[in-house]
């Protein structure tokens, strides 16, 4: 028996599969749609033209070359494709619609077949991280060293003993071939009110629904009462959990984005406010807030929001040395979607 769980996309959410496209052979931007070539089909009627030898060997040129040269020497297949006569958008396995012209390198989301989906490891360690913050205490602190390779060990075991394997999440479902879109992430520099170079991702808009599941396969007594909510049938329990920490984080984000009066945070500070309002009016054992992929800081990734000034401050400086303890993390990751910016990557949780 596990739990089923309905996920709402409350902002874009981005988790990489490693792979990118190249604007200069990948796929070709034009009359607000991208369209992602399919070099087999491409391959194919070229063969069928005269001096097709040739062709192709031009053709397989532009792929190897996309990653090596300047702008100004690389091979451009739109171009190409023009001068043989071949339409890319009958060549092309994606059609994606996009609200600017995109120039820029696409990073890939991660997907069964053209369908992408949010990894169960994904969801887990996100899950983890706001179990052991909710478990940390100030006499554990005493015993950690550093926070680099921290994960709970004191709290849930080491290795085989490690409580949360009795915690299965799974991926969730795949989301429809039409869940898939293309954003602008930028970095802003709360110091300098600067945006830094953009980069372009596949995401999972705002308000796309899937589902997955948690199962938890503790037999009662098989571990310590605070972790009911492995044993079979309490699942639930997670959610307040998960609500605490995600409520630490957005009151600190809130707190550090006004610091800033710039009008690009405005839109990113009302959905904080809005995501406040909702984790402090959630159901405990009917919903939760979560944030996962890209775009999460620090704080998200870790229970920095449970250590003292003085342990963290110590902690940033050992680790990050061009950093100032007093104004940590000064970048924040943002998303344009639908002509607003807003932090990318929370979801909803809700027992179906």
């Amino acid at each position: 028996m596990s739990l089923n769980v309905k996920l709402t996309t409350l902002s874009p959410v981005n988790i990489g599969n490693g792979e990118t496209l190249s604007q200069f052979s990948d796929y070709v931007y034009d009359n607000g749609f991208i369209y992602y070539l399919d070099y087999d089909l491409i391959a194919l009627e070229l063969s069928k033209m005269p001096d097709s030898d040739n062709l192709i060997d031009e053709f397989v040129a532009i792929v190897r070359n996309q990653a090596g040269g300047s702008v100004r020497n690389r091979f451009r297949i739109k171009g190409f494709l023009e001068n043989t006569g071949i339409d890319f958008k009958n060549f092309a396995s994606k059609k994606i619609a996009v609200e600017e012209e995109i120039k820029e390198q696409i990073q890939l989301q991660i997907k069964t077949g053209s369908r992408p989906y949010i990894p169960g490891s994904s969801l887990k360690g996100a899950i983890r991280t706001a179990v052991v913050s909710y478990f940390f205490t100030e006499e554990l602190e005493q015993n950690l060293k550093s926070t680099k390779e921290y994960i709970g060990q004191d709290i849930l075991g080491r290795y085989d003993e490690d409580v949360l394997k009795f915690l299965q999440v799974s991926d969730t479902m795949p989301f429809g071939e039409e869940d898939l879109e293309i954003a602008r992430f930028f970095r802003f520099n709360l110091k300098t009110n600067k945006l830094e170079i953009p980069m372009v991702k596949e995401v999972i808009p705002s308000d796309r629904e899937s589902s997955f599941k948690i199962g938890s396969k503790a037999k009662p007594g098989q571990v310590d009462s605070k972790f009911q909510f492995l044993e079979e049938g309490k699942e639930e329990l997670l959610f307040d959990i998960i609500n605490a920490f995600s409520r630490k984080n957005v009151e600190y984000e809130l707190k550090e984005l006004n610091r800033s009066s710039s009008e690009e945070l405005k839109a990113v500070k009302e959905f904080y406010q809005y995501l406040l309002d909702a984790v402090s009016a959630a159901h405990s054992a009917k919903e939760a807030y979560l944030r996962i992929g890209t775009g999460k800081t620090f704080f998200d990734t870790s229970i920095a929001h449970k250590l003292s000034k003085d342990f963290l401050n110590r902690i940033v400086r050992n680790n990050f040395k061009k950093a100032n303890p007093n104004f940590f993390p000064k970048t924040r990751t943002m998303v344009q979607y639908k002509g607003q910016k807003m932090a990318p990557g929370w979801v909803k949780l809700e027992k179906a």
